[in-house]
């Protein structure tokens, strides 16, 4: 099932770029072997597929990030120079959760010393 998804969804692309191949400076004077050329094909087209997951994969970790980054606000947004960008700079955020954290850690030895 998974196979014939992506083979559906790049099969075509996948197709045209194994034709090319056969188009190159090195390969024009060799006949095209059509079976050769789509089993090239599929594996083009998997790794198209792959790709494709990869992205939006690196989307959706990228908007958890982003969001627990809005959580700070300005911090978020602040750039080593101290100018403020327009969006939430992701390397900020796992600075300030581990600040976050350290505040709370302290914060509950205070409260937890006799």
């Amino acid at each position: 099932m998974f196979a014939e998804f992506y083979l559906m969804t790049y099969i075509e692309e996948a197709r045209q770029i194994a034709a090319q191949c056969w188009c190159d400076d090195e390969t024009k004077h060799i006949e095209m072997d059509v079976v050769l050329a789509e089993a090239v094909a599929k594996r083009i087209a998997a790794w198209m597929d792959s790709a494709a997951q990869f992205s939006r994969n690196e989307a959706f970790y990228h908007g958890i990030v982003t969001q627990i980054g809005e959580m700070f606000g300005e911090a978020a947004k602040t750039s080593d120079d101290g100018s403020i960008q327009e969006d939430v700079l992701a390397l900020k955020v796992p600075e300030l959760v581990a600040g976050l954290i350290s505040a709370n850690v302290e914060s509950t030895r205070a409260e937890n010393k006799p």
